[in-house]
């Protein structure tokens, strides 16, 4: 019995023994006051998902995407800064309404690009870095689109006028086999806003067709002839769809010599105005008459820019039956910065011994 006694005396110490030497399980950790998790404790972290991009024109900026397991754990935000530039700028990323992702917007920026990383911070204010980083940070080449670098390209072409007057007149006497008078003039001043992008330029003018033409091509019939005219207002636009292809579209409405008349323009560049192309064209007017031609330009010969044209037209509003038809040279020559002077020849008949015609223009850029 004693025995007995003893050995279970000593199965209770060994008991209490093993208790005393048990840890007591650790509390719950609470927030401290400022909202930040108890000393001891870890904070949570939360899980991104982004797709970065590669390439941006850089015009309107660059939107970054994200998907965010826990959002509210860390305070998410994008470093990021211009090639060769050294210090980092922080945007923040911010929740959309609809479809729950988060977005940070990057201001424009010029070629080359930017670089930029994705960060966090947590409740202790530790940096936790979820894409690329400050050493190895992911680069976006910004590339301009070609509408950019054909604007860049003309805006130092042209040390960035965007405006110019212009104001030309010219005429041709096509004669007659009976000695009556054939014979038009025009004029034009239009003012030219340039914009350089697909909508290439505006313009506005005013024009001004005047001239006679028989009546009827007969040895009959002497001095019977008609004074035609017409003075009219338009607006015109220049369209740029390719770097070499540009189409200029007129619209105009003026008075002639019988009441109100319209008139439509149209005129398709090949190559660059300013250079080597070929230019279609083509204009119409119910009391005075249309117009077509064909005019090669080249500028082989700086700082001389020539054309020469074939033009068939029947102003000032022919009554006789043919038309006429002349061939034109004509030359642009810049004699300042911003002023240039031109002048044409032309030589061509209708009814008749052909005749000449000629005009003189000018240019200010501003």
């Amino acid at each position: 019995m004693r025995i007995t006694l003893c050995i279970s005396c000593l199965l209770l110490a060994v008991a209490a023994r093993d208790a005393q030497a048990q840890p007591t399980p650790a509390a719950p950790a609470e927030a401290s006051a400022e909202g930040k998790p108890a000393p001891g404790a870890a904070a949570p972290r939360a899980v991104v998902l982004h797709v970065p991009p590669l390439s941006s024109d850089g015009k309107d900026g660059i939107e970054l995407s994200a998907m965010i397991d826990a959002p509210f754990a860390e305070e998410l935000s994008v470093r990021w800064r211009p090639l060769g530039a050294v210090t980092w700028q922080d945007v923040a990323f911010e929740r959309a309404a609809g479809d729950g992702g988060w977005y940070a917007r990057l201001p424009a920026v010029a070629p080359p690009g930017l670089e930029y990383y994705l960060r966090g911070r947590d409740a202790f204010g530790a940096e936790i870095v979820h894409f690329a980083s400050a050493q190895a940070p992911h680069v976006v080449q910004v590339a301009p689109s070609l509408v950019d670098r054909l604007e860049d390209l003309d805006r130092r072409r042209l040390g960035d006028r965007q405006n110019q007057v212009s104001f030309d007149v010219m005429g041709h006497n096509f004669g007659n086999r009976y000695g009556l008078p054939d014979r038009f003039f025009r004029g034009e001043l239009v003012f030219t806003h340039r914009l350089w992008r697909v909508l290439y330029h505006l313009s506005f003018g005013y024009g001004s067709i005047w001239g006679k033409t028989p009546e009827a091509s007969t040895p009959a019939v002497h001095n019977a002839y008609l004074t035609h005219g017409l003075r009219y207002g338009f607006g015109e636009v220049r369209l740029r769809f390719h770097p070499s292809v540009f189409v200029d579209l007129r619209a105009a409405l003026g008075v002639s010599h019988i009441g109100f008349d319209p008139a439509l323009r149209g005129v398709i560049t090949l190559g660059k105005p300013w250079r080597s192309s070929v230019n279609i064209g083509g204009e119409l007017s119910e009391d005075v008459g249309h117009s077509a031609w064909v005019r090669l330009q080249w500028d082989t010969v700086p700082p001389l820019l020539m054309g020469a044209s074939i033009v068939r037209t029947n102003l000032p509003g022919v009554e006789i039956s043919s038309s006429g038809l002349y061939v034109a040279y004509d030359v642009s020559y810049v004699i300042a910065d911003r002023f240039t002077v031109r002048g044409q020849v032309s030589y061509g008949a209708r009814d008749g011994a052909a005749n000449v015609g000629g005009g003189l223009g000018t240019v200010v850029e501003f």
